[in-house]
C-alpha cells in the first residue's frame, strides 16, 4: 500500500516528470527550428510548457484521485486532525478559519468555488507569503469574458523557479477560477511573432496577468491587469500570495 503521506509527492513527481519531457521536445525542436538566441528559445520552451499544462495539470489530478479513491484521502485525515488541534504548525494550522496542512512539501487547502469544494495545492503556506504586499486594485474588466492572457517576458532565461511559478499560476486559472489561458508575451521580440504582445501597461481592459522577474518581489493590481514580481523562490512566493488572496484566505 501506497504510504498516505507520501501521495501528494508521488503527484508531483508525476506532473514534473511530464513537464520536462515537454520540456525536451520542445527545446529539440528548438534547435532544428529556430534562429532566435539562446533567451528566444527559452522563451519557446516556456510558452510550450504554458499551453501544455493544461492536459498534465487535469492528469495530476485525475491521478491524484485515483491514489486516494481506496482511501477518503489522507489530506482529509490531516484537516480533522489541525481542527481538533492535533498537529504541530510545521504539519498544519488554522489560517483565516481556513485549514491549512503540509503532505510531504505541498501545502493543502479546501475552498468552495461556484459550489464546488476543491483542494489546492501550493508549494508555500499563507504564513510564508504574509511578507508579500499586495497594491493596487483591480477592476469589473478582469472578471469579463473567459481567456486570461499570462503574460511571460520574453528575455528571461529559463529557469525552474519561472516555470513553477508558471504551473502554480496556470493550475489554479484553470482548476479555481475556470477560465481559459492564451500565453502571450509582455514585450516585442523576435519569438513571440505568432504571439499576443501585451503587458500592464497595454491591456486597455483585457484581463492579464503578467509574470516578472525582479529582486522586489509584490502583486500589483492594475485595473484589468496583475503584475507578479520576484525572483527564484520568491516569485513562487509571489504568485502563491496572489491565489491565496484570490481564494479569499488573505487580504
Amino acid at each position: 500500500m501506497v504510504e498516505k503521506a507520501k501521495i501528494a509527492k508521488v503527484v508531483e513527481r508525476e506532473i514534473e516528470k511530464e513537464e520536462q519531457a515537454t520540456i525536451h521536445k520542445l527545446a529539440e525542436e528548438d534547435l532544428h527550428t529556430s534562429t532566435s538566441t539562446g533567451e528566444g528559445k527559452s522563451v519557446l520552451i516556456m510558452i510550450g510548457v504554458l499551453v501544455g499544462i493544461f492536459v498534465l495539470t487535469l492528469g495530476g489530478f485525475k491521478l491524484y484521485n485515483q491514489f486516494t479513491a481506496a482511501d477518503v484521502v489522507v489530506i482529509d485525515d490531516l484537516h480533522q486532525q489541525n481542527l481538533e488541534g492535533d498537529l504541530d504548525e510545521e504539519q498544519g494550522y488554522m489560517y483565516n478559519g481556513f485549514s491549512v496542512v503540509n503532505a510531504d512539501g505541498l501545502w493543502w487547502t479546501e475552498v468552495e468555488v461556484e459550489n464546488r469544494l476543491i483542494k489546492i495545492p501550493l508549494h508555500f503556506g499563507p504564513l510564508e507569503v504574509e511578507q508579500i504586499p499586495v497594491v493596487g486594485a483591480l477592476g469589473a474588466d478582469f472578471d469579463q469574458g473567459n481567456k486570461i492572457y499570462v503574460s511571460i517576458d520574453p528575455e528571461v532565461n529559463y529557469n525552474k523557479y519561472y516555470t513553477l511559478a508558471l504551473s502554480e499560476l496556470n493550475n489554479n486559472i484553470l482548476q479555481g477560477i475556470n477560465r481559459n489561458i492564451e500565453a502571450a508575451c509582455s514585450k516585442e521580440n523576435v519569438v513571440c511573432e505568432n504571439r499576443t504582445v501585451i503587458n500592464c501597461e497595454t491591456a486597455q481592459g483585457r484581463p492579464v496577468v503578467e509574470l516578472a522577474v525582479s529582486t522586489d518581489s509584490k502583486v500589483e493590481l492594475f485595473d484589468s491587469c496583475i503584475k507578479i514580481s520576484g525572483d527564484g523562490y520568491d516569485l513562487v512566493k509571489a504568485v502563491d500570495r496572489l491565489l491565496y488572496q484570490w481564494y479569499k484566505l488573505m487580504e
